[in-house]
């Protein structure tokens, strides 16, 4: 019986002790729940007011990064503005230098024409005309007076340097000669343009002459009023020309009139050279300047043939070769000392 109470109440206490658990868990249940019910409002409050604040701070941070774009765009607006007023500026900058261009290409053309013009200009005023030629067949002493003298041919030339009219021979006292000219030069102006009666200066020739002889002594090469054969325009002398010619004296002593003819200067001048056997010489004339004289080389020798050859019944200079070609003579050179009768029978 004892053994059977004893379990009884073990298992009495046992009951008694699940029963005071449960009881206990049960408070300690409801106290939890009564305690979360209790503070679930405040603990959902207290997550709203975090999400509110996470909220509110996303949305600042929102704020600012868009506060920030906002200024970053202005600064963008600003940076736009002041490309778009630099690409004006630029824009202006291009007109002004395409406008440039343009005046500097139009200056270029006008400084080109300008620049061809003084090429044209200064080529003209360099611009050689041939005159005349002058061929020495003979320089030496003459036995009787000891005197020296040149056998020289004279002739004409036109601009392709061919003989315009048959060569004239003389005999000059000394072996310096001198061509005297007349000679007109006219106003720069009128040479660049290459007008038609003033483009070049033009010569007559006047005299030809040994250093031992007075120019009035000489030899007439054109005479007065006669067109310049190398400055023929065709088979009459201009009015222009003859005026000059007729009246170059007059003229020279008129300024007025000169400058009224577009004339520079007219004026006599003489060239001269000491001339040597068998050289020939050249006289030419600058369309700005005055004739010069200069050699020819290889040209006009002694075995050149020539159109004149002294007298052979002259008592003078019986020992001087023929130089025409047909070995017949033709007409006397001009001497100063040339016999009457063979002047004579010259004419």
């Amino acid at each position: 019986m004892a053994s059977t109470f004893e379990k009884l109440q073990t298992i009495n206490s046992v009951i008694r002790t699940l029963l005071g658990l449960v009881v206990v868990g049960g408070i300690g249940t409801a106290s939890w729940y009564g305690y979360q019910t209790y503070t679930a409002a405040d603990q959902e409050l207290a997550d709203a007011q975090q999400k509110l604040v996470a909220k509110d701070q996303k949305l600042a941070e929102s704020r600012q990064q868009l506060e920030t774009s906002r200024h970053e765009i202005q600064e963008q607006k600003g940076q736009l503005k002041q490309k778009d007023a630099e690409i004006v500026e630029k824009q202006a900058t291009i007109t002004i230098q395409e406008t440039e261009i343009v005046d500097l290409n139009e200056d270029i053309k006008k400084k080109k024409i300008e620049i061809d013009r003084l090429d044209t200009a200064l080529r003209l005023h360099k611009v050689k005309r041939r005159l005349a030629r002058i061929t020495v067949r003979d320089v030496g002493k003459d036995p009787d007076t000891g005197k020296t003298f040149s056998q020289i041919e004279f002739v004409e030339l036109n601009e392709l340097g061919d003989p315009i009219n048959k060569p004239k021979a003389f005999e000059l006292e000394g072996d310096l000669v001198y061509v005297d000219c007349m000679v007109v030069k006219f106003e720069d102006k009128y040479i660049e343009v290459a007008d038609l009666e003033r483009g070049t200066s033009i010569c007559t020739f006047n005299r030809i002459f040994g250093e031992f002889q007075k120019p009035h002594e000489g030899f007439y090469l054109d005479e007065p009023g006669q067109r310049p054969g190398a400055y023929a325009r065709g088979s009459v002398m201009s009015d222009f020309e003859k005026q000059i010619w007729d009246d170059f004296w007059n003229i020279a002593n008129d300024p007025p009139k000169a400058d009224e003819l577009g004339i520079r200067a007219l004026q006599g001048e003489a060239v001269s050279i000491k001339v040597k056997k068998g050289k020939t010489y050249r006289i030419t004339i600058r369309a700005s300047g005055g004739p010069e004289i200069e050699v020819v080389e290889n040209g006009g020798g002694p075995g050149t043939p020539a159109i004149y050859s002294w007298d052979e019944h002259s008592p003078k200079r019986k020992e001087w070769p023929s130089w025409s070609p047909t070995g017949r003579t033709l007409s006397p050179l001009r001497r100063p000392n040339a016999p009457e009768h063979a002047l004579a029978e010259a004419k």
